[in-house]
């Protein structure tokens, strides 16, 4: 009987540290941002993989140079990233392109989510639906719950499509992780573009890639390695 326990623990314990993720759309948007106190905007492309059903986790590219890319899977829910090296980036993706190298914790992330959504009061306006089928609303953030005095504001395109993405773009948009808890839609949205305006600063977003994925990563418990903050 003893043996029996022990080794549902040791299961247990396995099955807690074993992390899975699976991922069914690559997405890249292109980044332009504009100060007034500067001549030439900065632009990058930033490239994302999700899960359009759980927008717990996603994975991010980071290139280090020509010849190499690296990415990592930011897991929110539990408080950690993983990093990893790629083996190859024709599309469509598959688990053995990444190559683990280790993870880190992020103990305060949910504490910061939890101050954040506390100061982070949105809404959101259909303006108009366009022939090319594009729809066009009007989101503003505000300073408090009061709901007046905008601190900023943007106009977005949305396309319909068959998942629910507008969220990859408005958290890039906004800078904001859980935007999807405080702007909601009736209908499955991609954001195509957009533009905000805050201070002296505005941000540009255009959709440049979207490429299904169905793949899956498993992290086992024998593969885990952490790396000190």
């Amino acid at each position: 009987m003893k043996k029996l326990i022990a080794l549902f623990l040791f299961f247990t314990f396995v099955n807690m540290f074993s992390q899975e993720y699976h991922f069914d759309y690559y997405i890249r948007y292109k980044h332009e941002l504009k100060n007034n106190n500067k001549e030439r905007p900065e632009i990058m492309d930033l490239q994302y993989i999700v899960n359009s059903q759980d927008h717990s986790y996603r994975i991010f590219f980071i290139p280090v140079n020509r010849n190499r890319l690296t990415a990592s899977i930011i897991d929110f829910k539990n408080n950690l990233q993983h990093y990893f090296d790629i083996r190859n980036t024709k599309f469509p993706l598959k688990e053995s392109d990444f190559d683990y190298k280790y993870s880190m914790r992020m103990p305060f992330v949910k504490k910061q989510f939890e101050e954040e959504s506390k100061r982070r009061f949105f809404n959101s306006e259909l303006l108009k639906k366009q022939n090319d089928g594009l729809v066009n609303y009007s989101i503003k953030e505000f300073p408090n719950e009061k709901m007046k005095n905008p601190r900023a504001s943007a106009e977005v395109a949305f396309a319909d499509f068959k998942d629910d993405l507008s969220f990859v773009g408005l958290q890039l948009l906004f800078d904001y992780y859980e935007i999807d808890k405080k702007v909601k839609f009736s209908s499955n949205y991609i954001l195509k573009s957009a533009s905000k305006k805050f201070e002296d600063l505005e941000i540009n977003l255009s959709l440049d890639a979207i490429e299904p994925q169905d793949f899956t990563i498993n992290i086992s418990q024998s593969q885990l390695k952490f790396k000190n903050n």
